[in-house]
């Protein structure tokens, strides 16, 4: 069994993916991914966790991602970056006890992982720039992680 948060990560962009490609519902998409994956009791509740609440905000999310990206229509955007888009800025969002940079970093990662070659400037450059506007992400830029055993 595994228990990190970045292979939760993954079960949660790979569920996402699932149900905005197929429009299976998200939570069944999230359980069958974890279940597959393996993940730890904690892993399992920060993947579903995230999951479901990347979801309820995509509409919103979708918002910030269109207010900054010039010359980059949303539907231009591939499947695959936005939904690491819509996961780090949940988490900048949502969970207070990871830092913005930790939330970066991960969609970094995943999208060198997953997705083609200039995904992660790409990537970095939109969440960057969302983390320096006023008032978009509140939380420091620099906090320190906390542990939520609930997550």
């Amino acid at each position: 069994m595994t228990g990190s948060r970045r292979k939760a990560r993954e079960v949660a962009l790979q569920a996402l993916y699932w149900s905005e490609s197929s429009g299976d519902p998200v939570q069944r998409t999230l359980d069958a991914v974890a279940l597959r994956a393996g993940l730890t009791e904690d892993a399992a509740e920060f993947a579903h966790a995230l999951g479901r609440e990347t979801w309820l905000r995509k509409e919103e999310l979708n918002g910030l991602i269109e207010g900054i990206s010039r010359n980059w229509a949303l539907d231009r955007i591939s499947r695959i970056d936005r939904i690491l888009l819509w996961m780090a800025l949940t988490e900048m969002l949502a969970f207070d006890n990871i830092p913005v940079k930790v939330s970066m970093n991960e969609a970094i990662e995943l999208a060198k992982r997953y997705s083609v070659e200039k995904a992660p400037t790409f990537i970095n450059g939109i969440l960057d720039t969302l983390v320096r506007q006023k008032g978009v992400i509140e939380k420091p830029v620099d906090c320190r992680l906390s542990v939520d055993n609930s997550l």
